[in-house]
């Protein structure tokens, strides 16, 4: 009896110190993932449209400004006191990298802001208008082209991590190919994830799902309207232009969101959001953009440069980015909460 006891009593002590083990084990393997910004669930998002389906070109436009984002010229947001904050935060960066995009931010301040000396105001000057400049966000300045594309965005990562900008968990898979209004012939090839080291932007490790961007949310450009994102990718690739390279390590932005061009292919402002179904270029909740920024990403640093397009504008210059809108895309595979989640 006494040693049936013993051995009980042994046994019970025995289970305590295994559970407590696996208890540690448990909190030594959670810590760090947590610390290291990595989802326990990897996340993949894939978007595919075929070839003979809508696809546009943007062209350079005055973009309309919102109050809801802008304010008014008694009460600006977003402006030039945004941008002297995100260029003072810039310096804070390591030497050439900061200096470098100080000079970024200065060469493209719509980043993220817009300055009120590149706003219109009304007659009464109540309210803002339109930039003053034409720029990649352009109304309904847009030309039907062909094109296709397919995109995975692979999210590992929850935040952006200090450090080397490339050094992330995310990847991204991406195929494309589309022509400009002239007819000729481009392909971009993405070789690497980026996280911009853009003061206010958070990348979400450079690949982001299921999440907001743009308009206040401090990552992307403010011009755009904040946008319910089904996937979305910051990276650098290289572009091909008649089966040639043409232009190397340029930005690449490619997201999917909820539809933010109207049927006359006006770009919405966040207060006109969400917009109906009716009044969509393509009667479907989401679309996606590829975006060629004019910057090139160099081991000091990204600088401007505008892209080497083969597309002339009626000025005679070479349209300086490629924004082009793959109107009638699909999701050919995503988690079940964001395929469930409304598009607004």
């Amino acid at each position: 009896m006494q040693n049936t006891r013993y051995f009980l009593f042994l046994w019970v002590i025995l289970i305590l110190i295994g559970t407590a083990a696996f208890i540690g084990c448990e909190q030594e393997t959670t810590m760090p993932e947590e610390e290291s910004g990595t989802t326990k669930q990897p996340t993949n998002v894939e978007i595919v449209q075929e070839s003979g389906k809508t696809v546009y070109w943007v062209l350079p436009g005055k973009r309309r400004i919102s109050k809801q984002v802008f304010g008014t010229p008694q009460n600006p947001q977003m402006g030039q006191q945004l941008l002297q904050l995100r260029i003072q935060e810039a310096g804070n960066l390591p030497d050439p990298l900061g200096t470098n995009v100080q000079q970024l931010l200065r060469d493209l301040p719509f980043l993220v802001a817009l300055p009120e000396t590149l706003r219109e105001v009304n007659a009464d000057s109540t309210a803002y208008t339109q930039t003053t400049v034409k720029l990649p966000f352009g109304n309904n300045q847009a030309k039907i082209v062909s094109g296709s594309l397919r995109v995975v965005y692979k999210d590992r990562q929850r935040y952006d991590q200090p450090g080397d900008p490339t050094q992330t968990l995310d990847s991204v898979d991406v195929s494309t190919q589309f022509q400009d209004p002239a007819g000729n012939e481009y392909e971009v090839k993405v070789k690497k994830v980026l996280q911009p080291p853009i003061p206010g932007y958070q990348t979400a490790g450079g690949v982001m799902t299921n999440a907001f961007h743009h308009g206040i949310t401090g990552t992307g450009s403010p011009l755009m309207p904040e946008v319910y994102t089904y996937g979305a990718v910051w990276s650098i690739g290289d572009l091909y232009i008649n089966g040639s390279l043409a232009d190397e390590n340029k930005l690449v932005h490619v997201m999917t969101t909820q539809v933010i061009r109207a049927a006359d292919y006006q770009l919405a402002l966040d207060e006109e959001l969400p917009l109906a179904l009716s009044n969509t270029i393509a009667g479907q909740p989401h679309h996606t953009h590829l975006m060629i920024l004019p910057i090139k990403v160099t081991s000091q640093g990204p600088k401007m440069e505008p892209i080497k397009t083969a597309f002339t504008l009626p000025n005679g210059e070479k349209q300086p980015f490629i924004h082009v809108m793959f109107e009638q895309d699909s999701i050919a595979n995503a988690p079940y909460e964001i395929l469930a989640k409304p598009a607004w």
